[in-house]
């Protein structure tokens, strides 16, 4: 079998490495369909600007080697962690996501950024065991409650004030995200009571400012700026919320 040829380029500086793979190993790669749709096929054979790729169906088409996307080799299918893909291209992505969400896995980390789907179901990843394993760092998986955890704990270190900012479209979860990281602030800042009245706040709110819409049953038609304000030892000593 012929072999993969590896080509050095020295710059002043750095040496670049670039592997040039014999293609008749099959390699996988991303091909965008004309309905948008990304498939993963494996690319038979390259002569010019053009390639001859087999998908999953059996079925061959002949591409622009340019319009091809690599992807990621089968250990990294499913890491919790978008930054330890060889390939951040888009289908790549979509199908880590995927791949995660089909085994109840909603969160991913990108980076520091935490990436949240709804799963338009209940899922057993909340309640007061999991918010003890992330107090003591027993669990670390993505989650809201380790995003919450490290903003408090930052917070109290650094004495900085920390913002969570959660967005997204309609129907993404954003309401109940925001109500899962209070939950969690009030479990390691609570104490005094004045955690449980800002909980209490969210059904009055949404009774004047939630409707439903095509996408979502209970969607909020306003947003809030929520600000929970601590004592020097960590304890929740006030909020204020704006609409």
């Amino acid at each position: 079998m012929p072999m993969s040829k590896v080509v050095l380029f020295r710059t002043p500086n750095t040496i670049l490495c670039r592997l040039f793979p014999n293609h008749s190993q099959k390699l996988q790669s991303w091909c965008q369909l004309p309905n948008g749709n990304w498939v993963l096929g494996k690319i038979l054979s390259t002569s010019g600007a053009e390639s001859v790729i087999s998908l999953p169906e059996g079925k061959v088409l002949k591409v622009h080697a340019e319009s091809l996307l690599a992807a990621n080799p089968d250990i990294l299918d499913g890491v919790d962690d978008l930054m330890q893909l060889s390939y951040l291209n888009e289908p790549s992505v979509l199908y880590n996501l995927q791949y995660r969400y089909n085994q109840d896995l909603i969160y991913t980390k990108a980076g520091p950024v935490l990436i949240a789907i709804n799963p338009f179901k209940e899922v057993p990843l909340y309640g007061d065991d999991y918010i003890e394993a992330y107090k003591r760092k027993s669990i670390d998986s993505p989650h809201v409650y380790a995003i919450t955890d490290t903003a408090i704990r930052e917070m109290i270190r650094d004495e900085v004030n920390q913002s969570i900012i959660i967005s997204g479209e309609s129907g993404a979860g954003k309401t109940e995200t925001a109500k899962i990281a209070m939950q969690y602030l009030a479990a390691l800042g609570g104490g005094s009571g004045i955690e449980y009245e800002i909980l209490k706040t969210n059904p009055i709110l949404e009774a004047f400012g939630n409707a439903k819409t095509s996408r979502n049953d209970n969607s909020s038609r306003f947003g809030k700026l929520i600000e929970i304000h601590f004592s020097e030892t960590g304890r929740i000593s006030g909020a204020k919320i704006q609409t």
